[in-house]
């Protein structure tokens, strides 16, 4: 690493790289067949460690080991999802067995110099309310839905490149 020198600010990232949340899709894909997700506001794939903490003679200190992922996405969608998530359910309802769900979601701002990020997720519970049907008359903007789901685990298929709009000071 470079050393600073006196009066020196540093280096920052320029907002040609900001990357606009606007520019991707979600897609779900539930037993083979590809639903997009058209009218989605929120998309969230978080992956939280979860660890185990021990102490032993000899130190006071107390160590951590990473011992799984908690996994867990939350969508916010326009309320025709509701009615996917409805198929999803009628599906388990009839025959005891829920379907294969998996998510692709694609970051794609072309006005940056970070390319593409890609990554999909793999079997999908929801976890969480599910809404069935609603009826609010103080949604003139028209109704929205949430869900939340935990994922039994990811791979990455594109990645973003370091960012190139680089500004000094």
């Amino acid at each position: 690493m470079r050393k600073k020198q006196e009066g020196e600010m540093g280096e920052y990232l320029r907002s040609e790289d900001f990357v606009n949340g606007k520019d991707g899709q979600i897609q779900l894909v539930v037993d083979g067949e590809i639903i997009t997700l058209y009218g989605s506001q929120k998309f969230k794939a978080s992956s939280t460690p979860e660890t185990s903490e021990r102490g032993q003679i000899g130190t006071r200190n107390k160590q951590s080991k990473i011992k799984g992922f908690k996994n867990k996405i939350s969508i916010t969608a326009d309320y025709w999802f509701v009615q996917v998530m409805t198929d999803i359910l009628k599906k388990y309802k009839k025959t005891g067995i829920f379907p294969k769900v998996d998510c692709q979601c694609v970051n794609n701002d072309k006005g940056t110099s970070l390319g593409i990020m890609s990554k999909v997720y793999y079997d999908l519970v929801p976890d969480g309310d599910i809404t069935l049907q609603e009826l609010d008359e103080s949604k003139d903007e028209g109704l929205t839905t949430d869900a939340t789901f935990t994922f039994r685990d990811w791979d990455e298929l594109e990645a973003f490149k370091r960012p190139s709009n680089i500004g000094r000071e």
